[in-house]
């Protein structure tokens, strides 16, 4: 904190650096560090006012204040972080929703900074057109997005149905071009399948608003007293309320994930189903499963209510917290890093499967699993060896 805010920011361009000092001005008045207009008036306010109405190549403040914002967020080094400008809010909010226009994929920032696919959903034009998870994206209608901000690049794929958007992607270092056809992709995040007789085959792409209930009426509608097969591979996460409310359907009372936030209190999350479903239960995991899908596995293990099959999950175990600013816009900021009903944490480290398979052999894996555990135990519980 006591290095010269020009080392801070090096490597910040100028535009970026003027919009960030003017951010922690607009940041105190929010916080009311400022009464009055002009009390305490600060220097960079007026620096950044002198250089908007002075310099004629100066963008328009609001151009240098989501710079600045993006800024704040990239030095926070904060991987997960974004900012939604206002015209980008409905966007986020229809994704988390499960109901958008668009081609069906979820994005995240990898390791080195570059946007990935996330997640393609099951029956979307996106999977229709063979993209994959961990495809880098490279352009969107001949612009580069690789290292854009999730939102921007979310925007850039959104569109009126019918309408064709032309994505470059990188796959194993060699490029594709496609062009995709977008639809009205209409919360297709749980699929449901009599996969055999009083077996239940349950696909949940991504945790959205609709998909604990979606999985529950699966439950209701479908036979499934010889077991389960809760497929979490390539869920890239969601709504973690949600993910607790889903796997609820399946735990009884108790722990299902609890987190730390700063300066308060640990918050636990539970179950508080007295009568959860028992049918034998497995779950099947992958490099790919994430975030709020890594903690509905954990807990499923941890309580010893599923075995877990796959491989070694991806280890985004950190908490995110969506927060309006004053003008409408939304940041979302890690909070807190998750940990297991054990108490063990996620991130960085993922979850371990119980029986390692591979990818093409674990449904068959897990029906062999599962007519194994019918015959043992009808209480909903594993006793493992």
């Amino acid at each position: 904190m006591a290095a010269p805010i020009a080392q801070l920011f090096k490597g910040t361009n100028r535009a970026a650096l003027i919009g960030l000092l003017s951010l922690t001005l607009v940041s105190g008045i929010a916080a009311g560090d400022y009464i009055g207009q002009s009390r305490h008036r600060s220097t960079v306010d007026e620096a950044l006012s002198t250089v908007v109405k002075r310099d004629p190549l100066a963008p328009k403040r609001a151009v240098l204040e989501r710079a600045a914002i993006e800024a704040i967020l990239k030095a926070s080094g904060d991987r997960w972080s974004n900012y939604f400008p206002v015209q980008s809010v409905d966007l986020f909010n229809s994704e988390i929703q499960g109901r958008y226009s668009g081609v069906g994929i979820w994005l995240r920032k990898n390791a080195s900074g570059v946007l990935e696919l996330s997640s393609v959903q099951p029956g979307s034009p996106a999977a229709i057109a063979g993209l994959k998870v961990r495809d880098l994206l490279v352009s969107v209608d001949g612009v580069s997005v690789s290292t854009a901000t999730v939102p921007t690049a979310v925007a850039a794929l959104r569109g009126k149905p019918k309408s064709i958007v032309k994505i470059s992607v990188e796959r194993d270092q060699s490029p594709i071009n496609i062009s995709i056809t977008r639809a009205a992709v209409l919360t297709g995040d749980v699929v449901a399948t009599q996969i055999a007789p009083r077996i239940l085959y349950l696909q949940v792409s991504a945790v959205s608003s609709h998909s604990a209930d979606d999985v529950a009426t699966a439950l209701r509608k479908y036979s499934h007293s010889k077991g389960i097969i809760l497929d979490l591979r390539d869920n890239p996460g969601g709504l973690i309320d949600v993910a607790v409310k889903l796997v609820s359907n399946f735990l009884n009372v108790g722990t299902v994930v609890s987190y730390s936030r700063k300066g308060e209190d640990d918050r636990i999350l539970s179950s508080t189903n007295s009568s959860p479903d028992t049918a034998p239960m497995t779950v099947l995991i992958n490099r790919s499963t994430a975030s709020a899908a890594e903690v509905m596995a954990a807990a499923l293990q941890d309580r010893n209510r599923a075995v877990l099959l796959g491989e070694k999950s991806y280890g985004k175990g950190t908490v995110q917290e969506v927060i309006s600013l004053m003008d409408g816009s939304q940041i979302e900021v890690t909070i807190g890093k998750y940990r297991t009903p054990s108490g063990t944490v996620i991130d960085g480290v993922g979850v371990k499967p119980d029986l390692s398979v591979a990818e093409s052999g674990e449904i068959a894996k897990a029906l062999q699993v599962l007519t194994g555990l019918a015959s043992l135990d009808t209480s909903g519980k594993i006793t493992k060896k």
